[in-house]
């Protein structure tokens, strides 16, 4: 696998700048995430609206680029429970979490999506039980525990309920990290299984625009409404940025992508939101980076 140990500058320079701003741009996404909820746009309709937005990218892409979306059975099904774990619950759950949670706090706890993706793995046999990744797992719960636990430790008081949530969103995520390592069909590379789970979310969603008060106008053109279409397209950009990183460094520097995300959103979140943290939110930070840094495989 390719690393950055024997790459020469420019190479090594690009793949950094690569590194720097996919994490940078996916940093981003937290401010813009919480300026879409602000207005009162329910979570359910603005996710509906984004998976559809990014359907229709991702399928201009692979008509562009001659590919087709595999329909067969076992891909459609694939699609779909993708669909659900990657963009339909933990789109959505998240976005509540930015209605009730600082920026910085979202960060942080989505960062434990490796340990969660650790945890989900081992009773699978899909990793074995390293003490170091172990003891990382032990970190990354520990820093989602300062956030919680301590009653100084958000700016509001009631809010470490909502802790939970992007919890969950770090889980699903984590659900879909696993299945995909177990399940994806042959011949499905990572723009299409994108563009198949988007539609399947897309399908998903919605039924819940028949629910009372779920809806979205994007034809209003508001800050809120234009920080929903900005959302999809930085998304779609980081992604895109992160697989050409895979292909050119290898999945074991593209991940220290973790790292900048989590440390851009919490300057972002100070920088845009005028977010302050308590010493237990810096604490959490630090257990956080520390247990990316073990849990992160070796090959």
């Amino acid at each position: 696998m390719p690393t950055t140990d024997h790459l020469q500058p420019p190479a090594g320079a690009r793949l950094w700048a690569a590194l720097v701003f996919s994490g940078l741009v996916w940093g981003a996404t937290g401010p813009v995430s919480k300026l879409s909820v602000s207005t009162g746009n329910h979570p359910l309709a603005i996710n509906f609206f984004t998976a559809a937005l990014a359907s229709l990218l991702l399928a201009a892409v692979l008509a562009a680029t001659g590919r087709r979306l595999p329909l067969d059975r076992r891909s459609v099904a694939f699609f779909l429970f993708c669909g659900l774990l990657g963009t339909a619950l933990p789109g959505t759950v998240s976005l509540f979490g930015y209605r009730h949670l600082p920026v910085g706090v979202m960060m942080i706890v989505l960062a434990f999506v490796p340990m969660a993706t650790l945890l989900l793995a081992l009773p699978l046999g899909l990793e074995r039980p390293q003490p170091h990744r172990l003891a990382g797992l032990a970190l990354g719960a520990g820093a989602v525990l300062l956030i919680a636990l301590p009653d100084a430790s958000l700016p509001v008081a009631g809010q470490a309920i909502y802790v939970a949530l992007p919890v969950i969103v770090a889980l699903s995520y984590a659900g879909e990290n696993v299945y995909i390592a177990s399940a994806r069909p042959p011949g499905c590379d990572a723009v299409t299984v994108l563009c198949g789970l988007s539609w399947a979310a897309t399908l998903l969603l919605a039924p819940t625009l028949l629910l009372p008060g779920v809806w979205f106008d994007p034809l209003r053109l508001g800050p809120a409404e234009l920080a929903v279409v900005v959302n999809t397209g930085l998304h779609l950009i980081a992604y895109f940025t992160y697989i050409w990183l895979i292909g050119h460094a290898g999945p074991v520097f593209a991940a220290q992508i973790a790292y900048v995300v989590t440390g851009f959103g919490v300057v972002i979140g100070m920088v845009v939101e005028g977010e302050r943290h308590s010493p237990w939110i810096w604490a959490a930070l630090a257990l956080m980076f520390a247990g990316l840094a073990l849990v992160k495989p070796a090959r």
